[in-house]
C-alpha cells in the first residue's frame, strides 16, 4: 500500500520552533517518532501535509522560507521522484513528474514538478535557461486536467511562491486543482 506525496512514516515535527544554533545556524526543535503524520527538518523543504489548515500552510511556508530557499538538499519531492518516498502518480515523462497531493484542497489536486530541480525553486528564481522546462511543465499541468477529466468544466493551476506567496517547498511546483467550483479572489 503506498503512502501519497508528503508522509514520512513515523515521523512528525513535535513543534515548528525555529531556534539558532551554536553556530548561528538554523535549528528545528523536537522531532520525535508518532504514529502515522508528517514532517521532517525544513532542511529538507518537507512540509505537514495531513489536514493542514490554510493557516497551517502559511506557517510551513514561513518555516521554510527561513531556511534558505536556494540550498542543495534534497527536497521532498526529490525523494518522491528518487522512490525513496512512494506518491500515487498520474503522470511522468523524461522531464517531469505528476502525482496526487496528500492534502488535497480540491477533489482533484495533483502537483507538477520537474524531475530535476535544476534551480528551480521557485518560479521568480527562473533564468533563460529554464524556458523550455517551464513550457513543458505548463503542457504537462495541461495534460494532467486532461487525464483527470478536468478540461470540459474547467480547472485553477496555481504556482506558491517565496514566503508570502506560501510555498512550502522550495521545489518548483505547479498545484493542478478541480472537481468543484473555484472562488475568486484567491488567498
Amino acid at each position: 500500500k503506498a503512502m501519497r506525496v508528503g508522509c514520512v512514516r513515523g515521523f512528525r515535527a513535535v513543534s515548528q520552533r525555529v531556534g539558532v544554533g551554536s553556530r548561528g545556524g538554523p535549528r528545528l526543535c523536537g522531532l520525535r517518532r508518532q504514529p502515522p503524520g508528517v514532517l521532517v527538518s525544513p532542511w529538507s523543504s518537507t512540509r505537514a501535509m495531513s489536514s493542514a489548515s490554510p493557516t497551517d500552510e502559511v506557517g510551513a511556508a514561513h518555516a521554510a522560507a527561513s531556511f534558505g530557499v536556494d540550498t542543495a538538499a534534497p527536497t521532498i519531492f526529490d525523494k518522491i521522484v528518487a522512490g525513496d518516498i512512494p506518491a500515487d502518480v498520474v503522470y511522468q515523462d523524461d522531464l517531469a513528474f505528476a502525482f496526487r497531493d496528500i492534502n488535497p484542497q480540491a477533489p482533484t489536486h495533483v502537483l507538477v514538478i520537474p524531475k530535476q530541480r535544476s534551480g528551480l525553486t521557485q518560479l521568480t528564481r527562473a533564468t533563460a535557461e529554464h524556458k523550455h522546462l517551464l513550457g513543458h511543465l505548463m503542457w504537462v499541468a495541461s495534460e494532467v486536467a486532461r487525464i483527470e477529466g478536468l478540461d470540459s468544466a474547467g480547472c485553477r493551476f496555481v504556482v506558491n511562491d517565496g514566503k508570502h506567496g506560501a510555498q512550502s517547498v522550495y521545489h518548483l511546483h505547479i498545484h493542478v486543482l478541480g472537481g468543484r467550483q473555484m472562488n475568486w479572489p484567491p488567498g
